[in-house]
């Protein structure tokens, strides 16, 4: 349990770095097409030399945001597969479990056919939604 609470403060603590970290290019790109859009007013025509320069500058942080990107990916892979390693661990303990004792075992079937229930449901008032939508749109 309170492993699983290390794991979630974790993940939540990367979502947030990783929004904090999306707000900060996002903010940086402004400023630097700012900069862009006040340093071509200012010069004019630019030497061709300097237009490359500019060029190869603005390629070299484009791909040092792409390898940022790559790493946040990557990281966020590891992450999923230890999370499907500890569901795979926990789902192999609950049948465990399960076949242990039968009265676990009629606890768990219950929970799966509410579980296939409840998606049943959900995916009935989604469609039912889907269709009033294009029904709606249609009249339109």
């Amino acid at each position: 349990m309170f492993t699983l609470l290390i794991v979630n403060s974790f993940q939540e603590f990367r979502r947030i770095k990783g929004n904090i970290n999306s707000m900060r290019e996002h903010a940086e790109l402004l400023s630097s097409v700012r900069d862009d859009i006040t340093d071509f007013k200012t010069s004019g025509s630019m030497s061709p030399r300097m237009q490359l320069l500019r060029e190869r500058a603005a390629i070299h942080g484009n791909i040092s945001h792409i390898d940022e990107v790559i790493s946040q990916a990557q990281a966020t892979r590891a992450v999923l597969g230890s999370q499907r390693q500890l569901f795979g661990d926990v789902q192999g303990k609950v049948k465990l479990l399960g076949d242990k004792f039968p009265v676990i075992r009629s606890v768990l079937g219950s929970i799966r056919r509410r579980r296939s229930r409840d998606t049943l449901i959900l995916s009935a008032v989604i469609a039912a939604c889907t269709l009033f939508l294009i029904i709606y749109w249609l009249s339109k």
